[in-house]
């Protein structure tokens, strides 16, 4: 059983709804007669919260566990949030070509990919399906900063539920970053643990991919009140269309 599958039940407790995000969407999305591809969407949470605002909403996640626990939930949420466990590099498989109108794609899932060349094929894809006017949201951890400043740990995640430690260790000949986590259930006392590669994307990196995928106009902000982007930033978000 995979680490994503272990957490799948936890999930919501380790990654709350954040407000903030929500706002930033509504404020880059502001028309509600939209569709929404909400591209790995976990249990679901924010793709749910998007469903009361927004036409239509489509969760993703190649996670299988992932969207049982998000089909599961459906049962009276918003009748427009629907769920597909489908790869974010197989968009243009499923959907329509220039049919949404916003794909988000939150959590670092981006940085799940394997190579730039994956990122690459995403991004092609993302803007294939896009309507002319459709915008791409992006958020991963800001690597510039993890890279440059040599960040081995992120914040510990403590609530009444659990508790989620998270440490990086950046390989520098291979370009990938270990994610070595540590998930502790309180009521249970269970441990999960486990080590997940990542693929460290720089900014410069994002921008020439966003370029060559044909997105000509892009924002980078470093939390999602907007905040510029600067070395510091804890986070890179990303603005397209």
């Amino acid at each position: 059983m995979s680490f994503y599958q272990q957490i799948a039940p936890y999930y919501h407790h380790i990654f709350k709804l954040n407000p903030n995000q929500v706002n930033f969407i509504k404020i880059k999305i502001p028309e509600t007669n939209c569709s929404i591809l909400d591209v790995g969407c976990g249990v679901g949470t924010l793709s749910f919260e998007l469903g009361s605002y927004y036409r239509h909403v489509l969760g993703v996640d190649m996670d299988a566990e992932m969207i049982h626990i998000a089909l599961r939930t459906q049962k009276g949420e918003p009748n427009s949030v629907h769920f597909q466990q489908v790869g974010m590099l197989s968009l243009n498989s499923f959907i329509e070509k220039n049919s949404v109108d916003a794909i988000i794609c939150f959590g670092n899932t981006l940085a799940h990919l394997n190579s730039l060349d994956e990122i690459a094929v995403f991004l092609q894809q993302a803007k294939a399906v896009l309507k002319p006017s459709g915008k791409l949201l992006l958020q991963i951890i800001n690597y510039d900063r993890i890279i440059e400043q040599d960040i081995r740990q992120l914040p510990v995640i403590d609530n009444d539920e659990i508790t989620f430690e998270r440490d990086y260790v950046f390989r520098k000949s291979a370009n990938k970053i270990d994610f070595n986590a540590r998930l502790t259930v309180k009521s249970t006392q269970q441990i999960v643990e486990t080590t997940v590669e990542l693929l460290p994307l720089l900014k410069k990196e994002v921008e020439t991919l966003l370029c060559s995928a044909g997105f000509d106009n892009y924002y980078f902000y470093g939390s999602f009140n907007q905040a510029p982007f600067s070395i510091d930033s804890y986070a890179l978000i990303v603005e397209a269309w």
